[in-house]
């Protein structure tokens, strides 16, 4: 009896760390993010943060988050400490562009790919804001060569978890997955996972193909037009009027609203004669199957107009992040499977030897008979658990027009549903950046960055583009 309490307790213990700790220590941030206080949610994420240490298991997960809320608050420099650890904790699992494919258990977060990315494509947008010409070509050479280490990666990754899984021999993997009770159509929406190829982010290419277009020197940042048109279709405005050679005076307006679909605990019965090699053993009470699910939010504004006092123009989708996120999430799904499996048939073996453990004194006492019953149940918790962690705070899409500068630099933006910002760009400048977010229906917008790209690849001496940096909201 006093092996089994000690065997109960460690399984217990074992179901509330890692993922299932980090879920609740986050759970206020999350909730405060979803209700669109951005300076509450920073305040939560910061005192979930406490236990982060160095060598955390969440600690990239902890690191993205917090840079992602502070540029929503609009605190660019500590955004910035914290996109460097991220990059430095990348590059410890991913040798900076090299595959290092390393054996992760659920205990630690090392970031899916559209994590990867979008960390990427930040820092390169800082870059251009800071006016680090070095720096801003590093991060758009990673950029191209991050999408093919993505597929290896998730192919090494899928074959190490059905290797594992056709190894166990009280497994009939094979069988369950010919069998059809397992439909990935129910955990991902199917329709928005084939809008994109797989580990595909068009704002890459995107930014790539205006820092082409835009500078004078002839850099190769490995822009893909074609994969752009396929991706967006050609008929968007702002990528029909974006041609090599034109240097009239542009502003370029990109909008970031709502947030990215968030991953959660799924957990199904199937008979165990279906997955179960051989005759079902005696005893076990509970055998469930945790897969991870997506969940999309619908909680933003879609429409907004961007007046540059000549002319008016919505801003149009760049990129849709449900359909990156499911993308991916759908290509990775046999890797899902196989590890749901694996912990199945771990939570059964571990109901049998409690079983075995406590035969005998069960029919001696109701007491040990229900502490048995117990006891199963939590092994069966313990070891099925999907990971439900995600980069929360990503936007749900990324919006964009490309619009002339008018003559004396004032611009503004407005939804539909009467949100407005008014802000004052460089009119002098041949290229302007301007970056705004809107986080749910009716949030202010927000101005996060307005700079010239003249002075950040470079090109000549420009006027300090700090003057004209003056925001101001109706």
């Amino acid at each position: 009896m006093k092996i089994l309490c000690s065997f109960t307790t460690l399984i217990v213990a074992s179901f509330f760390t890692s993922c299932a700790s980090y879920q609740q220590s986050t759970r206020e941030f999350r909730n405060s993010w979803d209700q669109g206080n951005e300076v509450e949610a920073l305040a939560n994420l910061e005192d979930a943060g406490k236990d982060i240490k160095p060598g955390h298991d969440e600690e990239l997960l902890w690191n993205l988050e917090m840079s992602s809320v502070l540029r929503s608050n609009q605190l660019p420099e500590l955004a910035d400490y914290h996109l460097g650890v991220s990059k430095t904790l990348v590059d410890e699992n991913f040798g900076g562009g090299f595959i290092k494919p390393q054996q992760k258990g659920l205990g630690e977060y090392v970031g899916k790919f559209h994590d990867r990315n979008m960390l990427e494509i930040y820092r390169a947008c800082r870059f251009l804001e800071l006016g680090e010409a070095s720096k801003v070509q590093a991060a758009f050479t990673e950029l191209r060569f991050k999408r093919e280490e993505a597929r290896e990666l998730n192919l090494k990754k899928i074959q190490d978890a059905e290797s594992k899984a056709y190894q166990n021999k009280n497994l009939k993997y094979n069988q369950l997955v010919q069998s059809g009770e397992v439909k990935v159509q129910d955990f991902v929406n199917i329709e928005l996972s084939n809008k994109y190829s797989e580990f595909y982010n068009p704002m890459g290419d995107y930014l790539r193909l205006v820092l082409k277009n835009r500078t004078n020197k002839n850099l190769d940042f490995g822009a893909s037009e074609s994969n752009l048109k396929q991706a967006l279709g050609p008929r968007k405005k702002f990528l029909m009027t974006e041609t090599l050679g034109n240097q009239d005076p542009v502003t370029y307006v990109f909008l970031e609203t709502g947030s990215a679909p968030f991953r959660v605990e799924k957990k199904i019965r199937l008979p165990l004669a279906l997955f179960f090699a051989g005759q079902p053993p005696g005893g076990v009470l509970y055998a469930p199957i945790a897969f991870p699910q997506l969940q999309y939010r619908t909680d933003f504004d879609d429409r907004f107009i961007v007046n540059n006092g000549i002319t008016r123009a919505y801003l149009e989708e760049l990129v849709d992040m449900d359909a990156v996120v499911s993308s991916e999430f759908k290509s990775d799904f046999p890797r899902e499977m196989a590890k749901a499996m694996i912990q199945t048939a771990l939570a059964v073996a571990a109901q049998v030897a409690i079983e075995v453990a406590t035969k005998d004194k069960q029919q001696e006492s109701v007491a040990v008979a229900l502490f048995a019953t117990i006891a199963k149940v939590a092994a069966a918790e313990a070891f099925t658990q999907a990971d439900e962690r995600s980069w929360y705070s990503l936007p749900k899409r990324i919006l964009v027009q490309r619009v002339k500068t008018p003559p004396k630099g004032v611009m503004r933006v407005s939804s539909t549903n009467g949100q407005k910002v008014t802000f004052r760009i460089n009119p002098k400048s041949k290229t302007n950046f301007v970056f705004l977010k809107s986080l749910r229906t009716n949030s202010p917008i927000k101005l996060l960055s307005n700079f010239t790209l003249d002075s950040a690849i470079a090109l000549k001496d420009a006027e300090d583009a700090d003057t004209y940096a003056i925001n101001s909201t109706e």
